[in-house]
């Protein structure tokens, strides 16, 4: 284990550069703060046509709304010793799908089908745009001074009411869209104390706020359409964010040349501020959320409140087991110097196969579970260590991933154990919190994620086992297994302050790594760990995978199917053209044919996401030509490869069965 420092540490803590710390909002607010009476207000640009499908000749129909799915645990007796808070959240938005990707000949048809859409696709529509807020949200004490957290309440607990007219074709900033407003509204249940730390204006009953956001029209395939532009990365690692978890990152604030540790971008700089990206390429709504401070009302509290809960007075870690449903494969290339073989999160260079996945712990217990400050020199007790790849911290020991029957490369991660998201809604969980990666804790109710996607947020599946029908693992995480963190009451010396003992762990120096001492609460562990079942196909990644959320169009990563031509090998002559006749059946939907890298030590395309294609081709009925310049396998520099992925536009049209006329070379 090495150690920096101080001044380098300081450095570090100007910058909060932390792996896995949540990106914070930048300071600049373009967006003017509308006064408290002002209400929330849809506004799009203005608007040159609108079509709306015949209705039937009978009376409007109701607003449909979703249902609260959430689960209220039952009331426990000492929160009534909280004096607890009721605000409520409101909305008022438009959502919609952008046309413009699809082929001008066939967008009337896909317009249609997406007018006659039912309403829980709507809603989930809803939801994925609403969720751009949670950045903002989160990390709202990072870009606004005074000011503290504002969580929304878990995605469960949100109704979201469509407008009964129905969904309009519309011409908005020149995007074609089908568009439909809603409403979205939830209740947040906490103490009284936080919700005026939060917001000043919510210190009393019947105060307002509204805070500002402009939000994307059509809420998908933001990376796809606006690379990096809308991406705050601030404290992550490089290359943290992708197509399926960007809307943890979405920030509406960044500009083009915002970069660095601390600014919006640190993979590389955007092209485009976000603001203009999304007026060129998707169109944009300027609207707010409005947050009333609410009459306390015990059922009502009763209704909205949102568990699991322990114990008052000490903290519980719970594996958050959903989360790892959220998972992934992706091929990523691993570079001789890459971090993650420094950090031995690779079973080595070159192509590998991850499986990446949502790594999540909720503090269910009454109080926050507290680490404290990161400490450079830790000389005596070497919890944190300093990774110079990534320059920041890591909490040492703080749980395991394991694939059952799998030796998992470096399956023991180091986190930093801050509290990023309010998964309770209970006024045992305030809304305010002061962690971060240099003070470091999870406050009551609060979770600590690390989204499928981050920089060493997966297992290697590379060398797995897979025969050609498929396998299925069983995917797990285990938090706290070495008690490195007191769940339970603290031993404390004289001074207050925390006693320790060795933990049976050593440094590279062969320097004992000490935890803290700690009366742990009995079954204190019952919950620090989940498993859940993961399909792992022979080759292909989440690109060649079903689509499991409505996903449509050319920009979509999922739903391919990988296309091998008859006697065209998928080698090629690095740098020159190669050139394809495709011909398609004559009655054949418009398919999307992607190009992606190929892997010669793997022997297989790495079926690649949109944005990082090779090229990408739309593919007519009769005979298309395309044409595109070999790339050297990066595994074997020397020769040239590809892949071929093919997938109908609109995904309810059959795929194709594409073959070559001719090629070249």
């Amino acid at each position: 284990m090495k150690h920096t420092p101080l001044a380098l540490f300081a450095l570090l803590l100007l910058f909060a550069a932390c792996a896995q710390q949540s990106a914070a909002p930048t300071t600049n607010n373009p967006t003017a703060e509308p006064t408290a009476e002002s209400a929330p207000t849809r506004q799009a640009a203005a608007t040159t046509s609108a079509t709306r499908p015949t209705a039937p000749a009978t009376a409007t129909p109701p607003a449909t709304t979703t249902p609260n799915t959430a689960v209220s645990p039952t009331p426990l007796p000492w929160l009534a010793d909280i004096d607890g808070a009721l605000i409520g959240v409101t909305l008022d938005s438009q959502v919609g799908v952008l046309l413009d990707d699809y082929p001008a000949a066939m967008r009337d048809r896909v317009a249609a089908a997406l007018l006659a859409q039912p309403a829980d696709t709507w809603q989930a529509r809803a939801v994925r745009q609403a969720r751009l807020t949670h950045l903002r949200l989160n990390f709202r004490d990072f870009a606004a001074a005074g000011k503290g957290q504002l969580p929304l309440p878990p995605h469960s607990a949100w109704r979201v009411t469509l407008d009964p007219a129905g969904p309009v074709r519309q011409t908005v900033q020149e995007h074609d869209l089908v568009l439909l407003n809603y409403t979205l509204e939830t209740t947040i249940l906490t103490d009284a104390a936080s919700a005026a730390a939060s917001e000043p204006a919510l210190a009393e009953v019947g105060g307002v706020w509204q805070e500002p956001f402009l939000l994307p029209l059509d809420p998908d395939y933001l990376v796809q359409r606006t690379a990096n532009a809308c991406i705050n990365e601030a404290g992550f690692p490089p290359n943290s964010y992708d197509s399926e978890n960007v809307w943890h990152f979405y920030d509406f604030t960044c500009t083009a040349d915002s970069g660095g540790a601390a600014g919006c971008h640190r993979t590389q700089l955007a092209s485009f501020d976000c603001q203009d990206a999304l007026a060129l390429r998707i169109g944009t709504l300027e609207t707010a959320v409005r947050f009333e401070r609410l009459p306390w009302d015990a059922a009502l509290a009763d209704a909205v409140r949102l568990g699991p809960l322990g114990g008052p007075n000490t903290p519980d870690l719970l594996v958050v087991g959903h989360e790892l449903e959220i998972n992934r494969i992706v091929y990523r290339y691993i570079a001789p110097d890459d971090c993650a073989l420094e950090e031995n999160t690779v079973g080595g260079s070159g192509w590998r196969r991850l499986l990446q996945f949502n790594a999540t712990v909720q503090n269910t217990g009454g109080v926050p579970l507290h680490v404290g400050p990161v400490v450079a020199e830790d000389l005596e007790n070497h919890v944190f260590e300093y990774n110079l790849c990534h320059d920041h911290f890591h909490y040492s020991n703080y749980g395991i991933f394991f694939l059952e029957g799998f030796d998992v490369v470096n399956s023991k991660q180091a986190f930093c154990v801050q509290s990023t998201s309010r998964f309770g809604n209970h006024e045992a969980s305030p809304l305010t919190h002061g962690y971060s990666c240099s003070f470091q804790g999870i406050q009551a109710g609060w979770v600590d994620e690390y989204v499928a996607g981050l920089d060493g947020q997966w297992v290697d599946i590379t060398d797995l086992q897979v025969p050609a029908d498929g396998r299925t693992v069983q995917l797990g995480f285990a938090a706290n297994g070495d008690r490195f963190l007191c769940e339970g009451t603290p031993a404390l010396d004289a001074d207050g302050e925390p006693l320790w003992e060795p933990s049976g762990e050593l440094t590279p120096e062969g320097e004992s790594i000490n935890r803290p001492v700690c009366e742990f609460d009995a079954g204190w562990d019952a919950n620090n760990e989940a498993t859940r079942e993961v399909f792992v196909p022979q080759t292909g990644s989440f690109v060649t995978a079903a689509c499991a959320q409505g996903e449509h169009g050319p920009l979509r990563n999922c739903g391919f199917t990988e296309l091998e031509l008859a006697d065209v090998p998928p080698l090629c002559t690095s740098g020159a053209a190669v050139s394809l006749t495709l011909a398609a059946p004559a009655d054949a939907a418009p398919q999307r044919l992607r190009v992606c890298e190929r892997s010669a030590a793997l022997g297989v395309g790495v079926a690649c996401a949109h944005e990082a294609a090779v090229a990408s081709f739309v593919v007519e009925a009769g005979e298309t030509a395309v044409s595109f310049t070999c790339t050297a396998m990066r595994d074997a520099p020397d020769e040239g490869g590809y892949a071929l992925y093919q997938a109908p536009i609109w995904p309810e049209d059959a795929l194709a069965a594409l073959t070559a006329v001719n090629s070249e070379p």
